[in-house]
C-alpha cells in the first residue's frame, strides 16, 4: 500500500512543477515553462501507473494533481498558441479535466490584469472573452451534477471572478 507521505510526496513534487510552468507563462519564460510542463507530464505518466495499481488514490491528492496539469494545459495552450491537449490526450479522467478548467479562470483574470496594467485593453478584452467561453461551456455542464463532483462551486466562483474582471475592464475604459 502507498504510504500518506510519498502520496504527499509525489502530489506536490507534481504540483510545484504544474504551478511553476503557469508561473513561468505569466512572465512569458516559454522555453522554461514548457521544460516544466513537460517534465509534469512524464511524471504524469507515473501518477497514472500509480492509480493503475491502487485505484483508491483516484479521488484523494492525485485528483488534485490531475486537475493541476489540466490547468497548466489550458494556460500553455493559451499563452504560448500550443494545441490544446483534452482529457483523452493526457489519460486523465473527464471530471478532473472540467475542474482544471475552472482552475485556469484565475490564471486568464492574471493574465487580463496583465493587460490592463500594460495599457493593453483590446488584449485585456480578447482574454476576457476567452474567460466567458470557458465559463459558458462549463455552465453547459454543470447539470446533471453527479458527473463533476464540485462544479457548482466552482461555476459559482468563476462567475464572480468574471464580474470582477468585467469591472476592472470598465474602470480601465474610464481611465
Amino acid at each position: 500500500m502507498v504510504t500518506e507521505t510519498l502520496k504527499t510526496y509525489i502530489t506536490v513534487s507534481y504540483t510545484h512543477l504544474t504551478g511553476e510552468a503557469i508561473s513561468l507563462s505569466h512572465r512569458f519564460r516559454k522555453d522554461e515553462a514548457l521544460n516544466k510542463y513537460k517534465l509534469a507530464l512524464e511524471k504524469l505518466d507515473n501518477l497514472k501507473k500509480l492509480i493503475e495499481k491502487y485505484p483508491e488514490l483516484l479521488y484523494g491528492e492525485i485528483a488534485t494533481a490531475f486537475q493541476e496539469v489540466a490547468e497548466a494545459t489550458i494556460v500553455i495552450s493559451i499563452y504560448f498558441n500550443q494545441n490544446l491537449l483534452i482529457a483523452t490526450d493526457l489519460g486523465i479522467p473527464d471530471a478532473f479535466y472540467i475542474l482544471g478548467i475552472a482552475d485556469a479562470i484565475g490564471e486568464l483574470r492574471r493574465k487580463t490584469l496583465e493587460h490592463l496594467r500594460k495599457k493593453e485593453l483590446e488584449e485585456a478584452e480578447k482574454t476576457y472573452q476567452m474567460m466567458e467561453e470557458l465559463y459558458e461551456l462549463l455552465w453547459e455542464l454543470e447539470y446533471p451534477k453527479a458527473l463533476v463532483p464540485n462544479l457548482r462551486q466552482k461555476i459559482d466562483a468563476m462567475r464572480r471572478v468574471l464580474e470582477e474582471t468585467h469591472h476592472d475592464i470598465f474602470l480601465a475604459y474610464l481611465r
